[in-house]
């Protein structure tokens, strides 16, 4: 799935992943490759994917037509 992290900088991150793990309000929660479409309040802290890491701030996750797009501080 696509993966696209943008904050008031700028697009931090774009690129593919199967795996996308973050904390919600809701607490932690994983969408995977073909993922239902959600939308979630995402908490500060860490992004983690298939190989990678990203720190984040607050903000939104929308999970649509196997896309995940995170807007963050």
């Amino acid at each position: 799935m696509k993966l696209q992290i943008i904050t008031p900088q700028g697009i931090r991150h774009s690129g593919e992943a199967s795996r996308v793990q973050f904390r919600s309000a809701q607490g932690l929660m994983e969408v995977l490759d073909g993922h239902a479409p959600m939308i979630a309040e995402l908490r500060a802290g860490t992004v983690t994917t298939d190989a990678e890491t990203f720190d984040c701030g607050d903000g939104v996750v929308k999970v649509e037509n196997n896309e995940v797009k995170i807007i963050c501080e």
